[in-house]
């Protein structure tokens, strides 16, 4: 399940022009209004808090288990399903970047949760939009089983770590897609968390997204926020909502994730 499909035909473009290097991050500047819950911030503070350790005793959740732990639209005010953007079945092919080196391909995979770097045995994907100020948000939520919690904090921890040092690079899916990426402080969701705002390019056009990895247990869960904008607000309202279902509906996964 390719995790990186942003920048791709049916996403919401951002308003204006991109210059395609670092730029396009200024360019996108801030959403600050959607009716997707009520968390707003216009810029999160830094975490304080410590990341849970993986418990040794969490088990692995089936996809049968990941769907009923998924959000729907019904769990939070103002989404609504887009169906086209659903999906199952962890990622198994490499990426490897095509600029940027060996810390840019290792992001690429971190965010795809690849299952052979990180024992991903199960995958589902849910698509949602919301109307915000100006443009249509989009929103992608998926959550992922590993075979340990070790591998889902894996994700968590390579993730942050190669953000912080790659900070433009190209990958080929079917074309060239640039990302230009800028580590987000922000604070600590689940067990453990990280935010980074990513500008999406395919061609001349440009998706402004956001995207949070947390871990809860066994499980990695990717948000992407796609509007014209940064729109943390919006992933910390579905992201908060998406682990207090995660843990309500499968009791193991609160249980084992401290």
């Amino acid at each position: 399940m390719d995790l990186l499909r942003a920048g791709r035909a049916g996403r919401v473009v951002c308003a204006g022009a991109f210059v395609l290097s670092v730029g396009v991050l200024s360019a996108c500047g801030s959403s600050s209004d959607s009716s997707a819950g009520t968390a707003r911030t216009s810029e999160p503070s830094a975490s304080a808090a410590s990341p849970s350790a993986p418990a040794a005793h969490a088990k692995p959740l089936t996809e049968g288990r990941l769907k009923a732990a998924v959000i729907t639209a019904a769990d939070v005010p103002g989404l609504r399903a887009d169906t086209s953007e659903d999906g199952s079945g962890v990622e198994t092919q490499r990426i490897t970047a095509t600029s940027g080196g060996r810390v840019c391909t290792e992001f690429l995979n971190a965010m795809s949760a690849n299952a052979g770097m990180y024992g991903s045995s199960a995958a589902v994907t849910r698509g949602f939009t919301v109307q915000g100020a100006g443009s249509p948000v989009s929103i992608r939520v998926s959550l992922v089983s590993h075979t340990s919690a070790a591998g889902a904090q894996r994700v968590i921890d390579d993730a942050r770590e190669s953000a912080k040092g790659c900070a433009h690079l190209a990958y080929d899916d079917g074309g060239t897609t640039r990302l230009n990426l800028a580590p987000l402080s922000a604070p600590v969701m689940g067990d453990d968390s990280t935010v980074t705002r990513m500008g999406v390019i395919v061609g001349k056009q440009g998706v402004c997204t956001t995207v949070g990895l947390v871990r809860v247990g066994t499980v990695s869960l990717n948000v992407m926020v796609s509007s014209d904008g940064y729109d943390y607000g919006d992933l910390q309202t579905v992201a908060k909502a998406s682990v207090s279902k995660l843990e309500r509906v499968d009791p193991q996964v609160a249980s084992a994730a401290s």
